[in-house]
Formats: structure tokens, sequence, C-alpha cells
């Protein structure tokens, strides 16, 4: 998949091309049928499969006071449509002049205009244009006339879930990391490097890898969580994640600390993934770090149960659970 910034920059092509509609945060199983309807309709015609999104995100640019934190940056994103095989990713900053558009301006001028699209794949709940006021009756209408396609994909449910964005990050923020999972269709995931902490970990003969904590993306909720830790090398582990404070040292800055079980190595400004398997418990303050340490230990002994449990639940459905998700496996 290449990745474009900006309808300018869409290389000519030499077939039709079918665009999937949508900012896509979090790329869930939602997302994901939009998304395939577009790559399987490309092929059908022989064409090309695109997504256009904007960044930043329509809600931050113009809402700022709602403080929205993303499931998933434009990297992110990027890693798992690559996965679905479509052909392109397209990039449109997000401006003023653009939302002033109304959902014809934006019909003509972006989607015919500067993509000269062949048809386009949206949720029946998408809506564009000025102040969101075209929807997904409005693309309809304007394709007839217009002559392209439009194909309107109904919201997804799982499990008797209906699948959202909104959902999702209500679940992480609880710390149900594992039903979150099951609505993106991946393991949830956050990525970035290594920095150097307080030193304390290492001195309590549990090191923890410390991740900077970006104010833009979500995180799950306060607590300890059974991970799988990735781009170490061409190796995988599974690790015990804090995400919070640290209260028995009177600390209550956010921070992200992850022991990754049996490794042993430095890797201070190595970049690596963190994908959220389960959570463990919530987290706690101890009156001595002695008491700390024995509760790490006990973590790390459950994590390893749980492990096995989890891997006989995912053989059951058909999986199997392995440490590491540099490949997303969507399910």
């Amino acid at each position: 998949m290449e990745l474009i910034n900006s309808v300018e920059r869409l290389p000519a092509k030499a077939g039709p091309l079918f665009v999937a509609l949508g900012n896509f945060d979090g790329v869930h199983r939602g997302h994901q049928v939009i998304l395939k309807s577009a790559v399987e309709k490309a092929r059908q015609e022989n064409g090309f499969s695109a997504a256009l999104i904007f960044d930043p995100h329509p809600l931050i640019a113009l809402q700022p006071e709602q403080r929205l934190t993303l499931l998933t940056d434009i990297a992110d994103r990027a890693e798992i449509m690559a996965e679905l095989e479509l052909d392109y990713l397209i990039v449109e900053h997000f401006t003023n002049e653009l939302s002033s558009l109304t959902p014809e301006q934006f019909i003509r001028r972006i989607l015919l205009a500067k993509l000269n699209i062949s048809g386009v794949f949206i949720g029946e709940d998408y809506s564009f244009g000025k102040q969101g006021t075209g929807s997904a009756e409005t693309l309809s209408y304007w394709g007839k006339e217009l002559g392209f396609d439009v194909g309107i994909v109904p919201i997804q449910s799982y499990s008797g879930t209906k699948v959202s964005s909104s959902k999702i990050r209500s679940l992480l923020l609880s710390g149900a990391v594992n039903e979150a999972s099951e609505l993106l269709n991946y393991y949830f995931f956050r990525q970035g490097k290594v920095i150097k902490g307080y030193g304390v970990g290492k001195k309590m003969v549990y090191p923890t890898a410390n991740i900077a904590a970006s104010s833009r993306l979500l995180w799950p909720g306060k607590g300890v969580y059974l991970t799988s830790v990735d781009k170490l090398g061409n190796s995988s582990y599974y690790g015990v994640t804090n995400v919070g404070t640290r209260p028995t040292f009177s600390d209550h800055n956010n921070t992200v600390e992850t022991h990754i079980i049996d490794f042993n190595g430095t890797i201070y400004n190595h970049e690596i993934r963190v994908c959220f398997l389960e959570k463990l418990r919530d987290t706690k303050t101890f009156t001595s770090p002695h008491q700390l340490k024995e509760q790490i230990g006990k973590d790390i002994e459950q994590g390893r149960n749980l492990i096995e449990q989890l891997k006989k639940k995912q053989y059951a459905k058909g999986y199997s659970l392995q440490a590491g998700c540099s490949v997303l496996r969507l399910r």
C-alpha cells in the first residue's frame, strides 16, 4: 500500500478508483468491512482501492474543547489498512477551507475533480460537508446524478454489540482490553521509544521499559495488564505493563512501564510495541518498595498462568496466541 499526502499527489491510474470514505480511527471491524468492500470492487473492475482520511481529525480541528483522544495515529491506520491489501491511503490536511465546502462542493471538487472516482464506500452513519450536513442519502443522490457508484455498509455488530470507535474507547478506558480487541479484530497496541525512568524497577530486580505516553492517543485505563512486547530484534516476549501513576513513590505523572518477562538487555531509545491482552488488576499504593516488589512477582506469575489460559481459548476459536504482533492478525 502506498501512503499519499494530499489528493493532489495521487498518481495517474490505469483503471477506475474506488474510495472508502471516513476517518477510520481504530480501523475496527466495521471499518474493515467498508475497506474490504472497496478492495473487492476494485479487483472486480481491474481498478484501484483507496481510503481518504483527514488529518487532523475534523472533531479535533473543529471542536478542540472536546479533547478527543485517538485510538490510532496515521502510521497505525496505515499498517492495518496495508493488511487489508488497500492500494492507497490518501491523507488530506483538514483546513477551514475544506470544512466550509458544502456536500455538493466536496463531491465535485474533491471526489470527482481531484480523485476522479468511479465509486465510494461508506458506513450508513457517514456524514460529510459543511457542518456534517451531508449523509449517506446525500451521497447516493449525487452518485446517481453524477454517475458514480455508492456502496453503503450497515453498522456492524459483534457478539450482540454494535461496533463503534466510541464503544471501543469506553471499553479501553474501563480496562476491558480483551473485549475491545474483539471489536477491533486485533489486539489494541501502542508503540513508542523506550525512555529512561527513575531506575527503581532495576533496583528491585524487575527492570521496566518506560514508554513516552502521548496525550494525543488514548491509553487503556489505569491498571496493570498482561501484554505482548514486540520489535525486540527478531524476538517477541510477554510483559506486565503498568498504565497510570506510581503512587508508591509519590509520583503522580502518567507513566507506561513494562516489565518484559524473561528478557535481559538495554533498549533505551529503541522503539517497541506493546499489545494489551488482559487486565490483571487495578493500581495500588504499597507501604514500601518491598511490598511492591512482592506484588510484581505475583503479577508475573499470574501473567504466566493467564497466557496458558488465553492460548487454550484462542486455539478453541481457531487461531493461536503468540507473543508479539508485528503483523496484525486480523481475525
